[in-house]
């Protein structure tokens, strides 16, 4: 089966924004149903004022295993 041109071109270096991990990570968390309800779920809950927002993000993405470097955008 040959190898897609894509593929092809990333390992010969030639496609200079090829998706690496994170995008792949985001991009299956963007179409998790459960992620996208719970992450509302907790927007609207630091909304209502029921938890305080930096607790309830530490929370929310040691839950689903989430990390950023410093100075990340």
């Amino acid at each position: 089966m040959p190898t897609p041109q894509r593929r092809r071109q990333r390992r010969d270096g030639g496609l200079s924004n090829a998706i690496g991990r994170a995008d792949i990570a985001a991009e299956f968390l963007r179409r998790n149903r459960t992620y996208r309800a719970e992450h509302a779920q907790m927007r609207q809950r630091i909304a209502d004022g029921a938890v305080a927002k930096n607790a309830a993000e530490s929370a929310f993405a040691r839950r689903w295993g989430l990390s950023f470097r410093h100075g990340a955008r």
